[in-house]
């Protein structure tokens, strides 16, 4: 059963709390760059048994296949079981896994995820060390290793290959280096991408090497690393580079983002082809189509402007959000409409709809989002509800949404389906602001949103990508694609439906065929408003020098299989069975497939050992403020500082930025304790109170912010304790229970804000605070 609300976020994150996690210890220090775990005790472990990862990429054209090593030890004196979630790229199709121990090399083995579950499970129970490689989402994914005894040491090399993105000139490698804290509303699976996040001015003394064998086939007239300092091998003009990284001690903790252009001219159309005699051939067709003509006339548009308020945004990222946004209301036109909306757990817009592109108006907009801070959860599937029933169907404008987020929520799938089936009337453009973001959503909502994506790094100026997409709402290079195909025994095309280009960039077809021959492959769309058509004439070789080919292609064809429902699938399999055949068939990752591998000897021959969650460094850029609330609510700790004993946290946005600060009087912040007055009547929550007493305990307890509340509301209770008699004092008001935080004497509660002035009169209440 889904789960609902903010309350419900703050009751997965507490009961996480009892997950053992790498953090300090009571009374304990820890060298420079280490970690210490804790154990079922408290006592301090093992330290950080990630020591290391290696990431090599060879990129040759359109396309990388990238290794990358962990290295694992175990410092302590029993053995230990690390788990580790780590971020790969969300178009990557992982298709290799194998465990190092010494000398000796095991080839892990793709199997049903549940089957190699049990293997690991089994291997582990018996004393061999083993590894386990899951997929969470497309782009986070759990290595686990068991039975790594005292001293040793154990590498697991993970190998994917995946197509460069290329747009307006410009090839763009990215490795993502951190899973992003995300807000676990909704979240089904809370515990399987939420690692422990090291505290503040702290490490986990894991850094990272990177290097990159860039052969480009054509002259390099531009190169650089966006977000890290880098050493190149390679002059400019030439077609080769090597690309390190410049520090020996890197904190992996944003991506690493490498962008390069070569000669103008160079960059054409390519059909590659693979053939194997079991399984058939592939293809795949990068299409270069030609440039669109700017349009005589602009059509009108109606622009919701949409800004992620979230606690992950506060700080750097929300300011270049508004930065983005800013400039971007200033390219509206005289007959545009538009209106303005910030989220975090509710919506908030500027006017009731939208409103004419007007001086007034503009300025009253750039005022509106000079003021937003970040705070809060992260709701952004009812945001997108809300914005998607703004518009105005009528108005014959065209309805574009501009979105900024960083897209760190742990819905996304739920997130994607819904746009897929029920936003098709708008187009999305997503704004990815940040430097470790979410790339799977980001991406995601630019496809199925039938529009387009941007990324802006919290170092880079907001000009270019304020240009870029300018160019891409009032000129589109080319709509309404289709891809038919004639002879070859051609069986299938990917992407069934290919989306719109709103810039400079090619199409990416993917295909199976039967039998080697010549085809004709048929593109047509609308390149700049008017009609167009390629015919190419291909030949279907047996060539068998391209294996790639084929893991590209199995990957985009478990994407389809994702992305659409049972209903619409023939052969009365599930999307399920669909993913796991083809995964299966091609030893590639997916959400129902694994990799495993067991060393035979058995090492530890009672399989005890300790269970040691990896921590990860918190993205660059995020404030531990805005994620854990600068003296988190659950946790209980004074601003600015955080848990001894923090598992993992709420994530993408916390519990409300700075807000939950303690109070002197032992209760919590927000309450101003200077309103204090003797009115005979007080008008708040819909109700008039004129009782003097019931008048002094509502202002001496209640948060002004929740005066003016009306309905349903979602509030933390300040209690003199938690013991079931204090519980039941607060439940006989008539409010539904969420959730307790011993530590801090809290209870989480919604309630009708009416309620809130009986529960100011209990003598048990400390003081009551919105979420």
């Amino acid at each position: 059963m889904k789960k609902a609300g903010a309350i419900r976020a703050i009751v997965g994150a507490i009961a996480m709390l009892a997950i053992p996690a790498l953090t300090y210890a009571q009374g304990e220090t820890a060298a420079p760059g280490q970690l210490t775990a804790i154990g079922k005790d408290g006592k301090a472990g093992a330290l950080c048994p990630l020591r290391k990862t290696r990431v090599n990429a060879n990129i040759e054209g359109f396309g990388a296949r990238v290794t990358v090593v962990q290295v694992f030890e175990n410092p302590s004196s029993t053995p230990i079981e690390a788990i580790y979630t780590f971020p790969l790229p969300n178009d990557g199709a992982v298709d290799r896994m194998r465990m190092k121990i010494g000398n000796r090399i095991i080839e892990g083995e793709i199997k049903r995820r549940d089957e190699a579950k049990a293997i690991y499970e089994a291997a582990k129970k018996a004393g061999q060390v083993a590894s386990l490689l899951d997929q969470e989402r497309p782009n986070i994914f759990t290595q686990s290793v068991a039975n790594i005894m005292p001293g040793a040491q154990v590498e697991i090399e993970i190998s994917y290959v995946q197509l460069l993105k290329y747009e307006e000139g410009q090839f763009e490698f990215n490795f993502p280096m951190v899973v992003g804290p995300r807000y676990l509303g909704h979240t089904e699976d809370p515990g399987k991408i939420t690692p422990p996040i090291t505290p503040k001015g702290t490490r986990t003394g894991a850094g990272i090497e990177l290097s990159v064998n860039l052969n480009a086939g054509a002259p390099i007239v531009e190169m650089k690393s966006v977000l890290h300092d880098v050493d190149i091998k390679g002059q400019i003009g030439q077609t080769s580079a090597q690309i390190t990284l410049k520090k020996k001690d890197e904190i992996p903790n944003r991506d690493f983002i490498l962008r390069y252009r070569t000669a103008t001219d160079s960059v054409q159309s390519a059909f590659i082809t693979h053939y194997d005699k079991q399984k058939g051939g592939f293809f795949q067709l990068i299409l270069i189509p030609p440039k669109a003509v700017q349009p005589k006339q602009i059509a009108p548009k109606e622009v919701i402007f949409l800004i992620d308020q979230s606690g992950s945004q506060q700080g750097f990222p929300i300011e270049k959000s508004k930065e983005l946004m800013l400039k971007l209301i200033d390219t509206l036109h005289a007959d545009d409409t538009f209106n303005v909306a910030g989220f975090s757990i509710s919506t908030s817009w500027l006017w009731k709809q939208s409103m004419p592109t007007t001086v007034d108006n503009i300025s009253e907009a750039k005022a509106y989002i000079n003021k937003m801070s970040g705070t809060g959860g992260t709701e952004m599937l009812s945001a997108l509800k809300n914005v998607h029933a703004a518009f105005d169907k009528d108005s014959g404008r065209l309805p574009i949404l501009l979105f900024s987020t960083d897209g760190f929520v742990g819905n996304d799938q739920e997130i994607l389906k819904t746009v897929r089936k029920e936003h098709q009337d708008i187009r999305m453009f997503t704004l990815g602001i940040g430097n470790g973001v979410n790339r799977f959503l980001i991406d995601g909502l630019g496809t199925v949103g039938r529009g387009d994506c941007e990324y802006v790094t919290l170092r880079e100026k907001a000009d270019e990508a304020v240009n870029r997409l300018v160019r891409r709402l009032e000129s589109p290079v080319l709509t309404d694609i289709e891809v038919r195909t004639e002879g070859g025994g051609i069986a299938s095309v990917l992407p069934g439906r290919v989306p719109d280009l709103f810039s400079e960039k090619p199409i990416m077809v993917s295909g199976r065929y039967s039998s080697p021959g010549v085809a004709v492959i048929n593109v047509s769309g609308k390149l700049g408003g008017e009609p167009w058509a390629k015919e190419i004439r291909v030949n279907l070789g047996t060539g068998s020098n391209a294996a790639v080919i084929p893991t590209l292609w199995a990957r985009r064809q478990v994407d389809e299989l994702t992305a659409q429902d049972t209903s619409a699938l023939g052969e009365g399999k599930s999307p399920a069975e669909q993913i796991t055949s083809v995964a299966l068939e091609f030893g590639i990752m997916s959400q129902y497939t694994s990799f495993v591998a067991v060393e035979k000897k058995v090492v530890n021959v009672d399989g005890q050992m300790k269970t040691i969650s990896v921590p990860v460094e918190m993205t660059d850029g995020v404030s531990y403020e805005g994620i854990f609330g600068g003296g988190s609510l659950f946790l209980g700790n004074r601003p600015g500082s955080f848990s001894k004993s923090a598992g993992a946290p709420m994530g993408g946005g916390g519990f409300g930025g700075g807000g939950m600060a303690r109070s002197n009087s032992g209760g919590f912040g927000n309450v101003n304790r200077n309103i204090l007055t003797t009115t005979k009547v007080l008008e708040v929550n819909g109700i008039k109170i004129t009782d003097p007493a019931k008048i002094a305990n509502y202002q001496k307890k209640v948060s002004t912010k929740l005066y003016r509340e009306r309905g349903r509301v979602e509030v933390q209770v300040a209690l003199t304790s938690l013991n079931p008699e204090t519980l039941k004092k607060l439940e006989a008001v008539g409010v539904f229970m969420a959730g307790t935080d011993a530590k801090t004497k809290t209870a989480f509660v919604r309630c009708d804000a009416k309620k809130l002035v009986d529960i100011a009169q209990l003598d048990v209440v400390k003081a009551v605070n919105p979420l």
